[in-house]
């Protein structure tokens, strides 16, 4: 009778803060008060266990423990009596922070593209959709790309301090139509535009969201088609036939 090796199942992270988060979510610790000990046995604990099962540990993991064990270190040294005097977490829990919210964008993000992506406002005066021209394999493969871009570009945007966010959650959204607008005014002064450079206008996470809408909205009436070049750059080019048909339709 043969002995059956027992499987554990590990969970992946993405990286050594993907890690670091869970920890502190399954013990209920405030980031900017973590208790480094307890979080560097765990994370040395689960690093143990990638070992024995084989797994290829990132090198990233292995800065983050020696980053850890340095600021374990630090805590042991006797407090300074400056009131200024800099905590040895700080740095590490403004990381953790930025990364949180990168993440928490992320999911707002693809929640957002699942809900909207399969819509299109009914404005025919404005945007007349012609039947026998539908968006080709070709569209929905660079759309798909450029919201890959927007997630990546998102993350940008998560790296500033928390106080830095404050002014912007208080600002004036910017709306789809307000963006489809810009869009287009600025297509019919260059007839073409990088994908890259209209999210590099965008101030905020909520500017970036809606210009993606907008693109996503002209590229379905056909007022813009969508091209990707050599280097895998994306390009927003005006359809001057749609556009075209699309100012007689609304003439008459």
């Amino acid at each position: 009778m043969t002995e059956t090796t027992p499987k554990y199942k590990l969970e992946v992270f993405e990286g050594p803060l993907d890690l670091l988060l869970s920890l502190i979510a399954k013990n209920k610790i405030d980031i900017c008060d973590i208790p480094i000990a307890l979080i560097l046995d765990q994370y040395m604990e689960y690093l143990s266990m990638m070992e024995k099962m084989d797994m290829d540990i990132a090198g990233e993991f292995i800065t983050m423990a020696s980053e850890l064990m340095l600021i374990k270190s630090r805590m042991l040294f006797p407090k300074q009596e400056e009131e200024d005097a800099e905590d040895p977490r700080a740095a590490l829990a403004a990381a953790l922070l930025e990364y949180k919210k990168a993440k928490e964008a992320a999911v707002l993000l693809n929640d957002m593209y699942s809900e909207y992506s399969g819509r299109f406002a009914k404005e025919s005066d404005v945007f007349p959709v012609r039947r026998d021209e539908q968006p080709t394999d070709m569209d929905s493969a660079l759309l798909q790309k450029a919201f890959v871009r927007l997630i990546n570009r998102s993350k940008l945007y998560s790296s500033p301090p928390e106080k830095v966010f404050a002014p912007l959650l208080r600002g004036r959204m910017v709306s789809v139509p307000e963006k489809i607008l810009s869009i287009m005014k600025r297509l019919r002064r260059m007839g073409r535009d990088s994908f890259d450079s209209i999210m590099l206008l965008c101030e905020n996470r909520s500017e970036l969201v809606a210009s993606f809408m907008a693109i996503l909205e002209l590229a379905k009436a056909r007022r813009i088609e969508l091209e990707e070049d050599d280097d895998g750059d994306l390009h927003l080019i005006l359809n001057t036939h749609s556009n075209r048909k699309a100012v007689n339709d609304n003439a008459e």
